[in-house]
């Protein structure tokens, strides 16, 4: 059975003369399983991002912020709380790690060649990232994270998977400890707002008092929740393309900065380590029996769906409270992880049994062009949302958000089937594999 994902390059031998090991993999070789995964991952991503480009960013996480909290719209955002969120970057992520610890454990190639070219194509990936983030103006990019965090797994690649598993469990667990403290922080702090604010007007506060506002202004500053930050920020993604890029740059800075240090980091590590561990034990190739998949499909929706549905519900019953928001949820790794299994499960148990052949064709298209059609997505929705472009910021309603989805769905699901009849790569893979090697890479077929 070959071991070659999309992600996969191959090593060169000492001499850097390329061999038929190590040449970039053919169409026979890849694992469709995994493709597919992949490009189911991919699109499940644009669910959740597209809600930033829409509108600010806080309504990613928030729909009190767009004022999707009835009808249909409320129910859009349900949905996809309980069904996506967290779960398809959690699958992103472990099939990134997956890629990468295949990469480096090529049989027969020379290991000191293989560790230059990893660190190299790592390297790479953190420009891509660089782009998306600034040239592209998407504040949401993960190929950076990608890329800083995937320089850290070279050390990990030989353990067992049993060893993988501990420790991405332990870093899951602090992360948990970490969502927990942010629910109950911002929990107390809101309800001595809420005190404060229902004092008789006209009260004179005491310094401890505006103390705690001010504290709170701040919190939701951090949050990009603020009155002032949804203003200035709708105002900016109005305007062309320097506003933007300069109000980007500096969020993008925060972010791959304070918040990868706190957060970023030890989830795609986490989630990177996990998926190495999954690929060690045949979980992504389809190569576990049809029961196991199927044990694994319904034990994970049966942890996930009642989870993330008690998490929905009481956010919605709280009136959108910011200490029920995905990521400040004491229960939140439990249900995202399960319901990424669960994908996993369902998944391979179609490419299993073989049936919706279209179907795993077309995702196994996509997934094999993840980067292109990531960085593409960035494109489109800028154009779409961007004062830059039709400027649709804030004006439509969120249900009417997922047409502009569907629309991607089906310009990458037809572009990418496509545009593989003829070519090897994907533009940017291309790209990627071109620069890794310092040669040209045959694009035709």
């Amino acid at each position: 059975m070959t071991t070659t994902i999309s992600e996969q390059d191959s090593s060169l031998t000492g001499s850097g003369a390329p061999t038929a090991e190590n040449a970039p993999v053919s169409e026979k070789q890849r694992i469709q399983s995994i493709d597919t995964l992949r490009g189911v991952a991919l699109f499940g991503i644009l669910l959740m991002n597209i809600i930033a480009f829409a509108y600010p960013f806080a309504a990613y996480t928030n729909p009190a912020i767009d004022g999707a909290t009835e009808g249909v719209d409320l129910f859009a955002f349900a949905f996809n709380d309980v069904m996506v969120e967290g779960s398809m970057r959690a699958l992103f992520s472990m099939l990134f790690g997956a890629g990468m610890l295949i990469f480096l454990n090529k049989p027969g190639a020379d290991e000191a060649e293989v560790k230059k070219l990893f660190y190299r194509r790592t390297k790479l990936l953190i420009c891509f990232g660089l782009v998306n983030a600034y040239l592209f103006v998407w504040i949401g990019d993960i190929l950076y994270a990608y890329g800083v965090t995937g320089l850290l797994l070279y050390y990990f690649c030989d353990f067992p998977a049993k060893k993988l598993l501990k420790i991405s469990a332990g870093i899951v667990a602090l992360l948990m400890l970490l969502h927990t403290g942010l629910h109950f922080n911002a929990r107390m702090l809101g309800a001595e707002v809420e005190a404060i604010e229902s004092l008789p007007a006209g009260t004179e506060l005491s310094e401890e008092q505006q103390q705690i506002l001010e504290t709170w202004d701040s919190f939701l500053e951090q949050q990009f929740a603020s009155p002032a930050v949804i203003e200035e920020e709708i105002e900016t993604k109005k305007s062309g393309y320097i506003d933007n890029f300069v109000a980007a740059a500096s969020i993008n800075i925060f972010i791959q900065t304070l918040v990868f240090l706190t957060n970023n980091v030890w989830d795609v590590l986490s989630m990177m380590l996990l998926g190495m561990a999954c690929w060690k034990w045949g979980l992504f190739d389809a190569s576990r029996s049809m029961d196991f998949y199927t044990k694994l499909t319904l034990i994970s929706f049966a942890i996930a769906i009642p989870v993330n549905l008690v998490e929905t519900m009481t956010f919605i019953n709280s009136g959108f409270a910011h200490h029920w928001v995905p990521g400040a949820r004491p229960s939140y790794d439990v249900g995202r992880l399960s319901l990424a299994f669960g994908y996993i499960g369902l998944i391979m148990m179609i490419c299993k049994s073989g049936v919706l052949t279209a179907f795993r064709k077309g995702m196994a298209a996509v997934g094999q062009m993840a980067l292109t059609n990531y960085l593409s997505q960035s494109i489109i929705c800028n154009f779409v949302f961007m004062g830059f472009g039709l400027g649709l910021v804030g004006e439509l309603p969120r249900h009417q958000v997922y047409y502009v989805v569907f629309g991607v769905w089906i310009f990458q699901l037809v572009f990418s089937v496509f545009w593989l009849k003829s070519y090897r790569f994907g533009p940017a893979e291309w790209l990627w594999r071109s620069l890794t090697y310092k040669k040209m890479q045959p694009m035709r077929l």
